[in-house]
């Protein structure tokens, strides 16, 4: 069952999934017509679960669930991967990509993993730059901890 994403309790638990391009207008429409539609259908063994999810930079979907109503299911978590699967499909965008998001004027640039090294040494990647911690567990820790500067990050071993 869809429900607004501020209504979220923090201990929902969340997946990010990160485009690996920015999404044009009608993209993020027919996104969110998916999501909505697929979030109010969503079932774990037959169970209802409370979802939602929020889209920001145009490029970061966060998805959540609450699970002190009913909790997710492998099936139910492999789902909603497939969701994502089939948008990439239809988009022609990855949203598995593991790329380290920098925020830039509410922007995201991606720098790849065997780039961080280089940039760091080229002043592309910055100690201060804030980047998206994709690792996150609950919507607490998304709402407190959604960027993080890269050398207080799993980056900061660069600088």
């Amino acid at each position: 069952m869809y429900i607004p994403f501020q209504e979220m309790p923090g201990q929902a638990r969340i997946w990010v999934y990160q485009a690996s391009r920015s999404l044009h207008a009608t993209e993020l429409d027919q996104i969110k017509q998916v999501l909505a539609q697929s979030c109010q259908n969503w079932e774990a063994h037959g169970a209802p679960l409370e979802a939602s999810f929020e889209i920001k930079y145009n490029q970061v979907i966060i998805v959540a669930v609450n699970e002190a109503m009913n909790a997710a299911s492998g099936c139910s978590i492999d789902a909603s991967t497939r969701w994502f699967k089939a948008l990439g499909e239809t988009l022609q965008v990855d949203f598995f990509s593991r790329d380290v998001a920098v925020v830039r004027n509410e922007q995201v640039e991606l720098l790849g993993l065997g780039q961080l090294k280089s940039a760091v040494q080229a002043g592309i990647l910055e100690a201060g730059d804030q980047i998206i911690t994709p690792l996150l567990q609950s919507v607490e820790q998304y709402r407190n901890n959604w960027l993080s500067s890269a050398d207080q990050s799993y980056l900061k071993r660069y600088f």
